[in-house]
């Protein structure tokens, strides 16, 4: 491995933003000797990594789910399925939603969890197949959550032996999965495979996929899905990922068979000048692409020697210096690196779960890897190193925020207690509370504004919960403008 590693960290602690980024270190989840398959990573509201993976335990494939809160990997589904491919997000509450694909043995379907009432309920079919005529190859899910805690799921959907596939959409909006969407349409035709998806900040659906060659792209601005557009055409163009910015323009990396890593954007109003971010690794397989909320873009791959084992590794670029720089390789090993997910917290560090293992064995497990200074993780075959749990239950909602958060925490017993406000050089900008309270739940609104009545600055600030009888806690948001 090119990792560094370290022992987690006990705590938050207030830094400044030049040194927010920290060497890449790397953590084992798993440590089995059954199969593990399809990791999936989210960042909580208080920028802490969420996963998802599957694994096969108990003789079939079950979806597992950890959260730093918990130290622990929950179970998520228990059935005599098969349950494969999970797509975690974690929605503005900090409630867990998991996309997936389950098989009853006919065919496979798309299904849908959320722990919102505290426990993972009962998983919500939402694809139906009118007859069992046979199964269809299944593939990560596409899943999103909007502010207001709808579910957007995008799959691929299709029959193996006619051998066409294609690309649907459905959400929970009422309460309910309704019918699905149709997004592609060609009977007989192409093949519609690997769909990926963001929302924009209207809550409108963007989706891009492969069809064998091109890669497409389409969207449901206009109230339905528009005829596709082009993205990049030739020969195997596939494994796209795409993301959103604030203006709503749309960013999409891919690979090429045997021929790079590369990225495209609609920043001028089209999708015009693609950007090799490599064309040095001859096998390059999934991307994973996300924007974070300086709009800066990150992008995950797998490079390497196609045809020989065990040398595929785990890649990582991105562009917050105004240009992509050179792919950092960040591991460096005899084994075989597959399967990533992406996600960025509101410093812009990198968070990437990933598969290790043996090709061709069931010897795979998940990993974990971040530059990000704050680290707090157990694995599910360790004693949580991180022994300093939240006194207070602090969190903030929503997180980024304009122009207004909330910022609960719960006292376990009547004490004296200060809440303030903190900009990345440890700076206070505001005391929000400074008072002795009693035992329950408390909540405080900060509305972007000094201790003077002043906006501050849009940027990433701290807010500090110190008690006489608990331990200081820290954590940190996002404004925006």
């Amino acid at each position: 491995m090119r990792f560094k590693k370290t022992d987690l960290l006990p705590g938050l602690i207030l830094i400044a933003a030049s040194s927010a980024l920290a060497d890449w270190q790397s953590f084992q989840l798993t440590d089995n000797s059954y199969a593990e398959s399809i990791p999936s990573v989210d960042m909580g509201p208080s920028d802490t990594p969420h996963f998802a993976w599957c694994s096969n335990n108990d003789g079939d494939y079950d979806i597992y789910y950890l959260s730093e809160a918990s130290g622990t990997p929950v179970k998520v589904t228990v059935n005599n399925t098969n349950d494969l491919y999970p797509c975690l997000r974690i929605d503005q509450a900090g409630n867990a939603h998991i996309a997936f694909k389950g098989y009853d043995g006919h065919d496979y379907e798309e299904f849908y969890v959320n722990n919102i009432g505290g426990s993972f309920c009962d998983p919500i079919q939402v694809s139906f197949t009118s007859t069992d005529v046979g199964v269809f190859v299944p593939e990560h899910s596409c899943l999103s959550i909007d502010p207001t805690g709808v579910a957007h799921i995008a799959y691929k959907y299709g029959y193996y032996e006619y051998g066409n596939w294609d690309i649907y959409y459905a959400n929970n909006e009422g309460g309910s999965f309704g019918s699905s969407t149709r997004i592609t349409d060609e009977p007989g035709g192409k093949s519609y495979v690997r769909p990926s998806m963001a929302l924009d900040s209207n809550n409108f659906v963007h989706t891009v996929f492969e069809n064998g060659t091109d890669i497409l792209y389409t969207n449901n601005t206009a109230g339905t899905f528009d005829t596709l557009t082009t993205v990049s055409t030739g020969t195997y163009r596939w494994y796209s990922s795409l993301g959103i910015d604030f203006s709503n323009n749309v960013h999409i990396a891919y690979s090429r068979y045997h021929g790079g890593t590369y990225y495209i954007n609609n920043v001028g109003g089209s999708f015009e000048t693609t950007v090799t971010l490599t064309s040095a690794n001859s096998m390059n397989g999934t991307t994973a692409l996300v924007v974070d909320y300086l709009d800066n873009v990150h992008v995950a791959f797998i490079g390497g020697d196609f045809g020989t084992t065990n040398t595929h590794e785990l890649y990582y670029v991105n562009n917050s210096t105004g240009s992509f720089g050179v792919p950092e390789q960040l591991t460096d090993n005899s084994e075989h690196t597959a399967d990533i997910a992406l996600s960025v917290d509101s410093l812009s560090a990198g968070h990437i779960a990933f598969l290790e293992g043996f090709y061709g064995s069931n010897d795979y497990e998940v990993w974990y890897c971040t530059n990000s200074e704050f680290v707090g993780i157990s694995s599910d075959n360790t004693t949580c190193e991180n022994n300093n749990p939240s006194s207070f239950s602090l969190q903030n909602y929503p997180n980024p925020f304009k122009p207004t958060t909330t910022i609960s925490y719960q006292l376990s017993v009547s004490a004296n207690v200060t809440l303030g406000i903190y900009n990345i050089l440890g700076q206070k900008v505001r005391t929000l509370v400074d008072e002795n309270q009693n035992a329950g739940e408390h909540f405080a609104i900060w509305d972007g504004r000094d201790s003077s009545g002043q906006p501050v600055s849009s940027g990433v600030y701290f807010y500090r919960l110190e008690s006489e009888n608990g331990t200081p806690e820290t954590r940190r948001m996002m404004l925006l403008k």
